[in-house]
C-alpha cells in the first residue's frame, strides 16, 4: 500500500510516523471523526429546536444584525413585516441571560432610522446590563397609534399593521434569535404611544404584564379625542383620512376597543400592573434654554393637556380597582420629562415583572345561590307549555320570566356580585332574581374542580355562547367557574 503526498520535511516525517504506527493512526481518526458528528449532529439539533434561541448574551452579534452607534450592546436587526409587507428596524439590547422582555414604543414623530430611545433618551443605560431584562425599541411608527389600520393612510395608502407586528411577527424573531418569552413582558409609551401601549397590554395579557404610560392621552372615544387624532395625525404625517381609515367612524366600536380608558377592567381581571405618569406643563430653565419659542409653547400646551387625561385616567383607573402606581414628575412634553419617567419606573417595572402572576385563562365564578336560582329555574320553566318554551327561546324574544340582564352582564339584581378573578370567591354572594331560559342551560360539563373549601366545582364548557349563563347545581357545589375567553359574563 502506498501513497503519494507534497509536504515540507517536518511533516514527510510526521507522515511517516504515522504509516510506520497504525496504532496512533486510528484512534486520531476515529476521534476527528466522532467530534466532526458530533459537531454536525449539535448544528443539526439546533437549527431544528426552536427553543435552542441563544438567550442573552448581550456581546454576541446576531445574525443579520449590526451594532449600533449608541453602543451599550444595541443591535439594529431587520424584522420582515408580512402584513405590512416590508421590513422593521427593531434596536435591540440583549438581556444577561433572562427571557423576558421590555418593548418601547415611540412617538407620534418616530423616525424611520432610529429609535429616540437611542437617541434622546439612553434607554440602555437606563435599563442597564444589571435589569437583565433585552430591551426591544422598534422604529418607525409615526402617526401609527401602535395599532392595525383598516385601511390605507395617507396618499400613498400605506399599509399599517402595527398591532399584528408587534404581538405576532415580533415576538417569532424575538424569540428564535434572542430567547425573548412571548409572556410576562413589559411594556412602555409616551405621548401618542402612552395610550397605545396601554390597549395593546389589555387586549395581549400574556404577552404584557406590565405596562408603563407617560404624558399620554386616554380619554380619546368622544368628539374631542378624536379631534386630536385627526389634528396629530394630519399635521404630522398629512394622514388626513386616518380619522376614518384607521378605527371607522369616530364612536363606533372600534374606538371604544382602542380606547385604554373604556377597557380599564380588563387590567383588573388579569391582575396586570399599570404605572402612569405626566408632567406638570412647567418647563425647567433647562428646557427654556435648549427649545425654541414655539417648542416651548408646544410643550407647555401638550403636556397641560396630558396632565388633566393622566389625572383622569389616574381617577378612573383607582375606581375599575387597577393596580396602579402613579410617578410624580415635572416639566414639558419632551424628552426630558421622559428621561426622569423611565428612570423612575424602571425598578417599578422590573419589580412587577417578577412579582406579578402569569396571565393564565380568566374565569368566573357564580355564587352557589345564582347556581340554586338558576336550577329552580330550569324546574320551573321546565313545567311550563310547549309553545311558551317555544317562545322563550326564539331569537330576539324573552319570556316573561327572564330576567333582564345588568349593565355588567350578570342577572339582575340587588344583590347580585360582580365577576370575580378566578379562585376567588365574592364576599356578600346575593340571590339573583327571575329564571333562565332552559335554551341556555349547560347539559354537560368537562371536568370537576377544587373550591377553596375543598368541595367539588362544576366546570362549565366555554362554549357557551349565550347571554346568561347557569347549570344545574350538584348538592355539593359550591361555585361554578366558567372560563370567560369568548363567551359571555356571568
Amino acid at each position: 500500500m502506498s501513497w503519494t503526498i507534497h509536504t515540507q520535511p517536518s511533516g514527510t516525517a510526521a507522515f511517516r510516523l504515522f504509516r510506520s504506527n497504525p496504532r496512533v493512526l486510528r484512534p486520531a481518526v476515529i476521534v476527528v471523526s466522532l467530534s466532526v458528528l458530533l459537531f454536525a449532529a449539535t448544528t443539526l439539533f439546533s437549527t431544528s429546536n426552536r427553543a435552542s434561541a441563544l438567550v442573552g448574551h448581550a456581546e454576541v452579534l446576531r445574525p443579520g444584525c449590526t451594532w449600533d452607534s449608541s453602543g451599550n450592546f444595541v443591535q439594529n436587526c431587520k424584522v420582515y413585516s408580512p402584513s405590512q409587507r416590508k421590513t422593521v428596524i427593531v434596536q435591540i439590547r440583549a438581556s444577561n441571560d433572562s427571557t423576558r422582555g421590555v418593548y418601547m414604543l415611540d412617538g407620534m414623530r418616530a423616525r424611520e432610522d432610529r429609535s429616540a430611545w437611542t437617541t434622546d433618551v439612553q434607554a440602555s443605560r437606563v435599563y442597564d446590563g444589571k435589569s437583565n431584562v433585552t430591551l426591544v425599541m422598534p422604529v418607525g411608527g409615526a402617526s401609527s397609534f401602535y395599532t392595525d389600520w383598516n385601511a390605507g393612510a395617507g396618499a400613498a395608502n400605506t399599509t399599517i399593521k402595527q398591532e399584528t407586528f408587534l404581538t405576532a411577527e415580533l415576538p417569532d424573531y424575538l424569540e428564535r434569535n434572542f430567547g425573548v418569552a412571548r409572556s410576562g413582558n413589559a411594556i412602555v409609551g409616551i405621548s401618542m404611544s402612552a395610550g397605545p401601549a396601554v390597549t395593546l397590554a389589555q387586549k395581549h395579557p400574556e404577552q404584557f404584564k406590565v405596562v408603563q404610560a407617560m404624558s399620554g392621552y386616554y380619554q380619546i372615544n368622544n368628539p374631542l379625542g378624536a379631534l386630536g387624532v385627526f389634528a396629530t395625525q394630519s399635521l404630522v404625517s398629512n394622514y388626513t383620512n386616518g380619522i376614518t381609515n384607521m378605527w371607522g367612524t369616530p364612536g363606533s366600536a372600534q374606538w371604544q376597543q382602542n380606547d385604554p380608558s373604556q377597557n380599564l377592567d380588563k387590567l383588573k381581571q388579569n391582575g396586570q400592573v399599570l404605572i402612569v405618569s405626566s408632567g406638570n406643563g412647567f418647563l425647567t430653565p433647562q428646557d427654556m434654554a435648549r427649545l425654541s419659542p414655539q417648542d416651548r409653547i408646544s410643550a407647555v400646551l401638550l403636556e397641560v393637556l396630558s396632565a388633566v387625561s393622566t389625572v383622569l385616567f389616574q381617577l378612573q383607573s383607582a375606581q375599575a380597582g387597577v393596580s396602579t402606581i402613579s410617578l410624580p414628575n415635572f416639566g414639558g412634553h419632551n424628552w426630558a420629562n421622559w428621561n426622569r419617567g423611565l428612570q423612575a419606573g424602571r425598578d417599578k417595572v422590573l419589580d412587577a415583572m417578577k412579582a406579578a402572576p402569569p396571565v393564565t385563562q380568566k374565569t368566573t365564578v357564580l355564587t352557589a345561590q345564582q347556581i340554586a336560582a338558576a336550577g329552580a329555574a330550569q324546574s320551573a320553566q321546565s313545567s311550563t307549555s310547549p309553545s311558551s318554551s317555544a317562545q322563550s327561546s326564539q331569537p330576539g324574544s324573552a319570556s316573561s320570566s327572564a330576567p333582564a340582564p345588568s349593565s355588567s352582564g350578570l342577572p339582575s339584581s340587588s344583590g347580585s356580585p360582580a365577576s370575580t378573578p378566578a379562585g376567588a370567591t365574592p364576599s356578600s354572594p346575593g340571590s339573583p332574581s327571575g329564571s333562565v331560559p332552559s335554551s341556555v342551560v349547560p347539559t354537560t360539563t368537562t371536568g370537576v374542580d377544587q373550591s377553596a373549601t375543598g368541595q367539588s366545582a362544576t366546570v362549565v364548557p366555554s362554549s357557551v355562547g349565550a347571554s346568561t349563563c347557569a347549570t344545574t347545581p350538584p348538592t355539593t357545589v359550591p361555585v361554578t367557574t366558567i372560563p370567560s375567553s369568548g363567551a359571555p359574563t356571568c
